[in-house]
C-alpha cells in the first residue's frame, strides 16, 4: 500500500548538506543545481537585455514577446518530460535537454530580426522547461526522504543567487552594446550540463519503457495547453469587455478538456487527481498554481510600481526583487531540518505569511514608507520559503506507484501556468483599473494597487487549502499507526 500521507523518514532530520555530496551523490547534486541556474538565468536576463534587443534589430511592438514566448515554452518542456523520457530513457531525456538548450542559446545569439529571436526563445523555454521538470524527476527518484528536503533547499536557493546575476549579467551585455553575448556566455554551461547528463545519470531499462512507447505522444493536449496560456494573455490587452470574457472561457475550456483528456491518456503529463480537491496531489498542485498566479502579477508590476510611484533607481528595483528571493531562500533553509509537529507548523505558517506581506504590498503601494513596502516583499517570500520545500518533499514520497517522476515534474507545470496566468490577469486587471499612461504616477499608483489588492484572493484560498491539505496527511498518517 503506497504512504500517501508523504511523511518523511526518521532520517529526514539526522542528514546534513554534506551528505548531498558523499556516496557518490556529488555529481548529480551539482547537476541538478547547474539545471536550475541554467532555466532561470535566462528568465532574469532577458528583460534587462530587451532595449538594447530592439534599438539593434527593431520590433518594439513585440518587447515582451520573447519573455513571455519562453514563460509558455517552458510550461510546455516541463510537461513533457514524462513523455520525452518514456521515449528515450532518463539519461537521453536529460542530454537531450541540454543539448536542445544549447542549440537554442545559439540561434538566439545570432538571431538576425525579431521574428527569429522569437522563435529561438520559444525552444529554448521548451528546452529550459525540460531542464527544470526533470530536475525535479531527479530529486524525486535519485534522492531518499532523508536528503530530498535538503536537495530541494539548495536547488530553491539557486534561484536567489540567479535573481542576483541575472540582472548583472543582462546589465553589463548592455552597457557594452553586445546583448548576444548573454545568450553565447550559456553555450559553455550547456554543453558541460549536457555531457554530465549523458555520463551520469541512470538510465531507464527498456523494459520500464515498454508499455508506454508505444502510446501516442500527447501533442493534442500540449497544443490545448499552449493555446489556453496564449489565450489569457490576448485577453489582457484588449479593451473589448466581450472579447476578453471569450479568450478567459476559452482558456478555462482548454485547460480543463486537457486535464480532462490526460486522465485517461495512455502518457499522462500529469498525476490521475492532479485537479482533485480531495487528494493531496490535487491540493498541492492548486497550491502552487495559486503561488504562482500571485507571483506573477506580483513581479510584473513591482519594477514599475517602484520606478513611477516610489521614484526609486533600477538598482533598488533589483534589490526589491532580491529582497523576495532572500526571504524565500531564509524560509527555505530555516525549516527544511523540522519534521512532526514543527514541520505541520511551517506548512500552515507560510500561506498566512505570504498573505499578510502581500497586504502590507498593497497597503503602501502608493504610500511614503518604502521601508514597509520592503519589508512585506521580504515577509512574501519568507512564506513561500517555509511551506515550499516541505509541501513538495512530502507530495513526491507520497506520490502514486507508478506516478513518481509525472508528479515530481507536473509540479514545476503547474507553478509556470500559474505564473503565466498571474502575469497575463495582471495586465488585464491594470487595464481595468486605469493604466493608460504608465509615466503618471497616480495611474500607475491605482492600477497596481487595484491588480495587488485582487491577488489577494488566490492567497486567501492558498490558506484555506493547506489547512485542508495538511489535515488529510495527519489523518493518513494517523491510519498507519
Amino acid at each position: 500500500m503506497n504512504d500517501n500521507s508523504g511523511a518523511p523518514s526518521d532520517g529526514a532530520a539526522n542528514a546534513s548538506y554534506a551528505d548531498l555530496f558523499r556516496g557518490g551523490r556529488a555529481i548529480l547534486s551539482v547537476l541538478v543545481i547547474l539545471g536550475a541556474a541554467l532555466h532561470a538565468l535566462q528568465i532574469m536576463v532577458i528583460a534587462i537585455i530587451m532595449p538594447t534587443v530592439v534599438g539593434d534589430i527593431g520590433g518594439a511592438s513585440y518587447f515582451a514577446w520573447p519573455a513571455m514566448i519562453y514563460s509558455v515554452g517552458a510550461i510546455l518542456g516541463a510537461a513533457s518530460v514524462g513523455p520525452v523520457w518514456d521515449r528515450l530513457g532518463g539519461r537521453r531525456g536529460y542530454a537531450f535537454s541540454g543539448l536542445a538548450f544549447l542549440a537554442a542559446s545559439v540561434a538566439s545569439a545570432v538571431a538576425p530580426d525579431m521574428g527569429t529571436l522569437i522563435a529561438a526563445r520559444a525552444a529554448q523555454g521548451l528546452a529550459g522547461g525540460l531542464i527544470l521538470g526533470g530536475s525535479m524527476a531527479l530529486i524525486g527518484v535519485l534522492f531518499d526522504d532523508a536528503l530530498r528536503t535538503r536537495i530541494l533547499a539548495i536547488y530553491q536557493g539557486t534561484w536567489m543567487v540567479v535573481q542576483l546575476l541575472g540582472p548583472l549579467v543582462g546589465g553589463a551585455f548592455a552597457e557594452i552594446g553586445w546583448w548576444r553575448g548573454s545568450f553565447w556566455v550559456m553555450v559553455p554551461f550547456a554543453a558541460v550540463f549536457t555531457i554530465i547528463s549523458w555520463a551520469k545519470v541512470p538510465d531507464q531499462s527498456p523494459a520500464e519503457r515498454a508499455d508506454k512507447k508505444s502510446a501516442r505522444f500527447p501533442g493534442l493536449r500540449l497544443a490545448m495547453i499552449t493555446t489556453g496560456v496564449l489565450a489569457v494573455g490576448l485577453a489582457g490587452p484588449t479593451d473589448h469587455g466581450g472579447l476578453r470574457a471569450a479568450y478567459l472561457v476559452a482558456a478555462v475550456i482548454l485547460i480543463g478538456l486537457c486535464f480532462g483528456i490526460d486522465r485517461k491518456a495512455g502518457m499522462p503529463l500529469f498525476p490521475r487527481r492532479a485537479v482533485s480537491l480531495l487528494a493531496p496531489v490535487g491540493l498541492t498542485l492548486w497550491i502552487l498554481f495559486l503561488v504562482g498566479t500571485t507571483q506573477g502579477a506580483v513581479t510584473l508590476f513591482l519594477p514599475l510600481l517602484l520606478q513611477v510611484v516610489h521614484g526609486v533607481t533600477p538598482l533598488f528595483i533589483s534589490f526589491v526583487t532580491i529582497v523576495i528571493s532572500a526571504g524565500w531562500t531564509v524560509g527555505t533553509f530555516g525549516v527544511s531540518s523540522w519534521t512532526g509537529p514543527k514541520e505541520r507548523l511551517a506548512l500552515l505558517a507560510g500561506p498566512p505569511f505570504m498573505l499578510a506581506g502581500l497586504a502590507i504590498i498593497t497597503v503602501t503601494a502608493q504610500a511614503p514608507y518604502l521601508w514597509l513596502l520592503t519589508f512585506g516583499a521580504f515577509l512574501l517570500g519568507l512564506g513561500i520559503g517555509t511551506h515550499n520545500v516541505h509541501m513538495v518533499a512530502r507530495t513526491m514520497t507520497g506520490a502514486e506507484k507508478g506516478e513518481e517522476r509525472i508528479t515530481a515534474s507536473s509540479m514545476t507545470s503547474m507553478r509556470t501556468l500559474g505564473g503565466a496566468f498571474g502575469a497575463a490577469m495582471a495586465g488585464m486587471l491594470a487595464t481595468i483599473g486605469g493604466l493608460a499612461d504608465v509615466s503618471e504616477a497616480a495611474a500607475v499608483g491605482g492600477a497596481v494597487t487595484f491588480v495587488y489588492s485582487a491577488s489577494l484572493i488566490p492567497l486567501a484560498c492558498t490558506v484555506v487549502l493547506m489547512i485542508w491539505l495538511v489535515r488529510l496527511w495527519t489523518r493518513a498518517e494517523r491510519l498507519q499507526i
